[in-house]
């Protein structure tokens, strides 16, 4: 169900409609269609429930549909997809299968900013490290991670070259992606946001990190 959302998410981005997001992701975010490309970053339009129409043409089940997260079940018994009108940012096992979605809103008035995936039996939040997919090689061979809080950080210091990087997706660190992440390097580089809940993340999360073992 993942792999048939990614590709309409990324069908969308690409066409005609797309155009607009696809200057945003440009212009304000300054990725390149190289960056996009690996990232694998997505739209999903504004429209109520095609994508639920896509993925019952693709053989899944209602049940299906709400387990994945993909599609939400109302009070009133309807199914509406989780995700429209946003970027669509997927989330990788370092192995490569897509297992959650990140979306972000593209209008002022829309709420939350950031919509994720809810935790399912193939995605825990706690346990994934947003980008690991990508630079895993480069961790192993730096055996150090710089780590930073989102994806679109992600996105601009990979875009960037050769920098062994990963993300927590806004949340703080968790012992299981320290974990995780020590068994591809042993050093450890935070690069939070420098306001005052950036900071006490990153005092919080270097704590962890000696606890685990790395070099801070």
């Amino acid at each position: 169900m993942h792999e048939v959302a990614l590709a309409y998410f990324r069908e969308h981005l690409a066409s005609a409609a797309g155009a607009r997001w696809r200057e945003y992701l440009a212009k304000e975010r300054g990725l390149t269609p190289q960056t996009i490309e690996q990232m694998q970053i997505g739209w999903a339009p504004p429209t109520r429930d095609a994508l639920r129409q896509r993925l019952l043409k693709a053989g899944f089940n209602t049940h299906q549909l709400v387990t994945s997260g993909l599609v939400v079940r109302r009070d009133d018994g309807t199914e509406i997809d989780r995700f429209r009108n946003r970027l669509m940012i997927p989330i990788f096992r370092d192995t490569g299968s897509v297992i959650a979605f990140g979306g972000r809103a593209l209008e002022a008035d829309q709420v939350p900013k950031y919509l994720n995936s809810p935790e399912t039996p193939i995605y825990t939040k706690s346990r994934t490290l947003y980008g690991l997919n990508l630079t895993k090689a480069q961790l192993r061979k730096g055996n150090f991670a710089l780590i930073v809080e989102g994806y679109f950080d992600f996105g601009q210091v990979f875009q960037a070259g050769g920098f062994p990087v990963v993300a927590t997706c806004g949340t703080a660190l968790t012992s299981q992606q320290a974990q995780i992440l020590r068994r591809f390097a042993a050093k450890a580089v935070l690069c939070y946001d420098p306001d005052r809940a950036g900071q006490t993340a990153s005092e919080r999360s270097s704590e962890l990190l000696v606890a685990e073992g790395f070099d801070v």
